[in-house]
């Protein structure tokens, strides 16, 4: 999964590259003057699925803490120290990437990267409780990664929100200039990262149970990430390629 997330880095490195220098023709890099530190790195916040204050609120960089505390809590008794300490390392890998990528400057909200990552964790993470967990703490350990994976949806998606401008042109300069309002922008961003998360946590659980093997699942991955940024990058900002295509 490591391997993925790097692709899908250096995707999202070329594809900044790529549209900065389209508009400033022989200019390659931003210089070093006019970069910020932290410019646009926003804290995620967001409430439990009960309402109250999420457990994951201030540790968006380091969850595996949230679970390891849990732990130390829950199954002290269940499992001997060697165990405690390997299960807590399993839980680490499962959450280091998003808590990576929660760590960023310049990050607004929702994101191609951002739904492949916590789909990816909750994969992992519900695979190391079903094999690692006392039988007795899964359906707690259970609650804790449901209530992981709210606090990141609800946290980005409010980012998004908040940042998504009250309307946008569509197609300018083309006879079927229209406006598209804040609510459909949400809605139909929220909608395909909806289908998009669905559709990769398939992927994921199909290779965590056996059902496809290590190479046919990163071609999977591969492939839905370069149609992310090639053909969703041309349709959004190319108006005529979308009529080509219909």
């Amino acid at each position: 999964a490591r391997k993925l997330v790097e692709t899908a880095r250096n995707k999202v490195s070329d594809f900044h590259t790529m549209h900065f220098s389209s508009i400033n023709g022989e200019i390659r890099e931003i210089p070093a003057e006019y970069k910020c530190e932290n410019l646009f790195k926003l804290d995620l916040k967001a409430t439990s699925i009960s309402g109250e204050q999420s457990a994951f609120e201030g540790c968006s960089e380091n969850q595996s803490e949230v679970f390891e505390k849990w732990l130390d809590e829950n199954a002290s008794e269940y499992l001997t120290e060697d165990e405690m300490k390997d299960l807590k390392e399993k839980i680490n890998a499962m959450t280091a990437d998003v808590d990576f990528l929660n760590a960023q400057e310049g990050y607004r909200g929702t994101s191609y990267e951002s739904v492949f990552l916590l789909s990816a964790s909750e994969a992992g993470l519900r695979k190391v409780n079903e094999m690692y967990v006392p039988e007795q703490l899964q359906a707690g350990f259970s609650d804790m990664i449901d209530e992981y994976v709210h606090f990141n949806d609800s946290a980005r998606n409010s980012i998004m929100e908040k940042m998504t401008p009250d309307y946008m042109v569509v197609g300018i300069g083309s006879k079927t200039e229209s406006y598209k309002y804040k609510s459909e922008i949400i809605s139909d961003e929220t909608a395909f990262y909806t289908n998009e998360k669905k559709e990769i946590s398939g992927i994921c659980n199909q290779f965590l149970n056996g059902k496809t093997d290590q190479k046919l699942f990163c071609n999977e991955m591969k492939d839905r990430l370069n149609d992310y940024y090639g053909s969703r990058y041309e349709l959004r900002n190319q108006p005529e390629a979308v009529e080509g295509r219909v």
